[in-house]
């Protein structure tokens, strides 16, 4: 069973965030300012976590230096307002399916970024490399699929009115939104660069 919390816990966090990205782009849909949007919830995550930092960490935490907070300051803002605030007009410009599958490329661009920094390597002739290569080269691949090819629609839940901004989608859907599908996927491919940097960064300043 403790074998098996691990995986329990991973299936949590991508529903988590598969409700995270619906809940998101109903928010844009009906007119919500991404930036607005943005420092909501990240308001409401401090003021829910701050109180268990302070009974978890508060007796043992070290004195925080000038240095370090320039620290915490540039990685907050590079992964988490940056990352964020484009996420959140890329999501506007695309979709919540498409947001899932870039936040699935998070591993091969961390990779990759790790590779730049060289805080890691990659070697062809090794079980390992290959290994790694081909999970790089499928992620994208699952990725790029999503992003570039639109298929029908399907129609569920749409005449319910719990999505009440698709018929604005639609009437987009005929004027140019091609061309904002493919803005949106490369914002959102930015911002997913960003957060995989914020990751290495915290590695190397830890």
């Amino acid at each position: 069973m403790e074998k098996n919390k691990a995986y329990f816990v991973v299936i949590l966090i991508q529903l988590i965030y598969t409700g995270m990205f619906l809940l998101s782009k109903a928010a844009f849909d009906v007119g919500m300012s991404t930036c607005i949007f943005v420092f909501y919830r990240q308001a409401a995550g401090t003021l829910i976590l701050v109180p268990f930092a302070f009974i978890t960490e508060g007796k043992d935490s070290s004195p925080l230096t000038f240095m370090t907070f320039c620290k915490i300051f540039g990685l907050s803002l590079l992964g988490i307002t940056t990352s964020l605030n484009i996420h959140g007009i890329a999501l506007k410009y695309t979709s919540a399916s498409l947001a899932a599958a870039a936040s699935n490329c998070l591993p091969a661009i961390t990779f990759f970024m790790a590779c730049l920094m060289r805080f890691e390597s990659i070697k062809l002739r090794t079980s390992s490399g290959i290994a790694k290569f081909t999970g790089i080269v499928i992620c994208m691949g699952g990725a790029a699929t999503m992003a570039f090819f639109k298929g029908p629609e399907l129609r569920l839940l749409l005449h319910h009115h719990l999505l009440p901004s698709h018929a604005q989608l639609n009437v987009a859907e005929g004027s140019g939104s091609g061309s904002i599908w493919v803005k949106g996927v490369f914002l959102m491919l930015l911002s997913v660069s960003c957060w995989g940097v914020w990751i290495v960064l915290q590695v190397y300043n830890s």
